[in-house]
């Protein structure tokens, strides 16, 4: 089901609690995944910034 749904710019993110991890193992990978994707998204929008204003 999901549970929260956020718009940053064109990138809809949203938050879904049908997994629910206990690992530490897998929430650690969860979380290094997230980071990833979330740094990916800031250096694109960096990218787009930089390109307009050039």
């Amino acid at each position: 089901m999901i549970v929260a749904a956020y718009q940053f710019g064109e990138t809809k993110v949203f938050i879904c609690n049908d997994h629910i991890a206990t690992d530490q193992d897998e929430l650690d990978r969860i979380d290094r995944e997230i980071a990833t994707a979330a740094w990916a998204c800031v250096q694109d929008a960096a990218n787009k910034n930089n390109n307009e204003e050039a």
